[in-house]
């Protein structure tokens, strides 16, 4: 009975990290960048402020498990997470990220 404690605590934790992931969002439009990590509420960065994406390096015991993450970084060197690296008209992955903000501030 007790080994099924800390199986049932891995799954929760799982299942946490897999609800925080998919109800976090990210939107990209000429005005700036829409930023919501599930369940804290959406931040708003203007495009003149962001400076790129960046991945987050996995590390521990357990990291090809845990879920693709990310930094938004702006121009002041601030690092703002992104639990999402998914945003409509961009695709997924830093790359595509970092290539739909080059189409946006009009640098093809």
């Amino acid at each position: 009975m007790l080994f099924w404690v800390p199986v049932a605590l891995i799954v929760l934790a799982a299942l946490a990290a897999f609800v925080s992931v998919r109800g976090s969002t990210l939107r990209m439009t000429h005005d700036g960048v829409e930023v919501r990590n599930y369940p804290q509420p959406a931040k708003f960065f203007p495009l003149d402020q962001v400076d790129h994406f960046e991945a987050t390096p996995r590390a521990g015991n357990f990291s090809s498990l845990r879920p693709a993450t990310g930094a938004l970084v702006l121009t002041n060197g601030t690092r703002i997470p992104v639990r999402r690296l998914t945003a409509p008209d961009a695709g997924t992955g830093v790359d595509a990220l970092n290539a739909r903000l080059a189409v946006l501030r009009g640098n093809n």
